[in-house]
């Protein structure tokens, strides 16, 4: 469950691997530039398989850092639309069924599906920022994101009975 968690929020990339403990999974960002940031990202699935929070850290080198919680609550997708292309995808023009060998992106949405805060552990910043969205996208262009991504998919229909995917 963890695993589809982690594709569906784009924490996976290039079937990077986490540090697998027995209640989280932390994944960490790969980086070539010691300039570049730092991004650290703990997943925790709980007792309700369909819903995992996250802990994210994003450092700039020698600047404090941003954390960042997270839920998720796969059940609440209520609609899924799949696009051939980024262009379809961001014009909303021509959905394709989500399990079409041609699905490149896809769209998962519902009321509350993503909720975040953030804030700065600089102390410059007392204020978290606090935001929900109602969207998750997720990228399948080579085949080894289309099966990761039709995996997490399948977990999301069976596993969670979203209604998105609940036949009429």
């Amino acid at each position: 469950m963890r695993d589809a968690h982690a594709v569906l929020l784009g924490l996976s990339e290039d079937g990077a691997e986490p540090d697998r403990a027995e209640s989280a999974d932390t994944y960490y960002s790969i980086v070539d530039d010691p300039n570049a940031p730092r991004l650290v990202t703990r997943l925790e699935v709980s007792g309700a398989p369909c819903r995992a929070r996250t802990m994210s850290a994003l450092q700039f080198p020698e600047k404090w850092a941003t954390l960042t919680m997270s839920l998720v609550d796969l059940s609440r997708v209520t609609s899924v639309t799949a696009y051939a292309s980024v262009d379809d995808m961001i014009g909303e023009i021509n959905p394709i069924p989500f399990d079409s060998p041609d699905a490149e992106q896809i769209v998962l949405t519902g009321r509350g599906l993503f909720c975040s805060s953030r804030m700065s552990l600089s102390g410059e910043n007392t204020v978290s920022d606090d935001m929900c969205s109602d969207r998750l996208d997720l990228t399948m262009v080579d085949a080894e994101e289309k099966a990761r991504g039709r995996k997490a998919l399948a977990i999301v229909a069976d596993v969670c009975k979203a209604p998105a995917f609940v036949k009429k």
